[in-house]
């Protein structure tokens, strides 16, 4: 099938360096979009308002993301963390761009919102960077979960081509919020990160739990139990967290490095 995972301990990269990459990432997708197969009345009412949500999350505007990257890439003097976030943003909303033209050629109207989606825009409304990307970073990797079954829940060609294409860039979104929470937890004392990741796994906890409630028809289509989701939802946050353990280093420092070659993030490889 696909790749849907990195692996666990790489070396962080520079902001430069993630700039980098988005603008190499920053393609159309490869989608078959005159394709004439189209859902069948299973399959549409199995994802159809459950693409909407999701379609619906990846639209956000990013306002308090944006202003919680600006405030700490001028506290730790770091420019292009602002440049990376920026591009970040326009990759979810290219995301929400595709899933909405998928919608609107299946006849199936956007949604305009929900209350899980404004929970999440809540928990990250005046929050700092560290709150804001645990928020982000517990969504991009349930996501790598959910894209993985929708892609089977349907035969649809454009559908599966999106989902290939979302969970490619997923993979390096995790990455890119979990080494910057790695980053912004560097130098703090181990009890203090304790308590951090304890926070963050019982939102994780309680997110996967919503998800499965929300969306449980279009998960159990593409093949998920609620044993298979919950198990591959805690092994994606296990490689998450080992990315997130902080080492000695500073923002400061990685700054200092020369950028290198960026390869595409679109396998599992370095």
């Amino acid at each position: 099938m696909f790749e849907t995972r990195l692996g666990a301990r790489r070396t962080p990269r520079t902001s430069l360096e993630w700039c980098a990459y988005y603008a190499a990432n920053a393609v159309a997708a490869n989608v078959p979009w005159t394709s004439s197969v189209r859902l069948t009345d299973d399959e549409r009412r199995a994802i159809a308002a459950s693409v909407q949500q999701f379609q619906l999350g990846e639209s956000s505007e990013g306002r308090h993301l944006h202003a919680a990257a600006r405030a700490y890439a001028a506290r730790t003097g770091d420019p292009a963390y602002l440049s990376a976030i920026e591009a970040f943003i326009r990759e979810e909303q290219r995301h929400a761009r595709d899933l909405g033209r998928f919608l609107m050629a299946e006849g199936i109207p956007l949604t305009k919102g929900s209350w899980s989606d404004a929970v999440f825009r809540w928990l990250r409304r005046g929050a700092d960077l560290e709150v804001t990307v645990s928020v982000l970073l517990t969504a991009e990797i349930i996501a790598q979960v959910y894209y993985a079954a929708l892609h089977d829940a349907t035969r649809s060609p454009i559908l599966r081509a999106l989902c290939v294409r979302i969970l490619a860039d997923e993979v390096a979104h995790v990455r890119f919020q979990a080494e910057r929470l790695r980053m912004i937890r560097a130098g703090r004392g181990s009890v203090a990160v304790v308590l951090a990741v304890a926070a963050q796994r019982a939102l994780f906890a309680a997110t996967a739990l919503i998800v499965w409630n929300g969306h449980r028809t279009a998960l159990e289509r593409g093949g998920f139990s609620f044993r298979r989701y919950w198990r591959e939802c805690w092994e994606r946050f296990g490689d998450a967290a080992e990315m997130m353990r902080p080492l000695p280093f500073t923002p400061t420092a990685l700054r200092r490095r020369r950028p290198r070659h960026i390869e595409r993030l679109r396998t599992s490889g370095d």
